[in-house]
């Protein structure tokens, strides 16, 4: 089985259903803790999902002033 997190995004691209899109198209418009990451049908999906919310997190914690 591939890790997901080693592919290149445009490898991980190729492996998200419909379904997987339009919960990251969502997550996009959520707030980090609001992100649910079992939202996705695939590892792919699930793996974007949580580097989004990832992203947030740090975002606002250096909007904090934290890192």
């Amino acid at each position: 089985m591939t890790n997901v997190a080693s592919l290149m995004w445009w490898e991980r691209e190729k492996l998200l259903t419909e379904k997987d899109r339009e919960a990251i198209l969502q997550a996009k418009d959520l707030p980090w803790p609001e992100i649910d990451e079992e939202a996705a049908e695939t590892e792919a999906g699930r793996y974007e999902l949580h580097q989004v919310a990832i992203r947030k997190y740090h975002n606002e914690e250096f909007h904090a002033g934290i890192l």
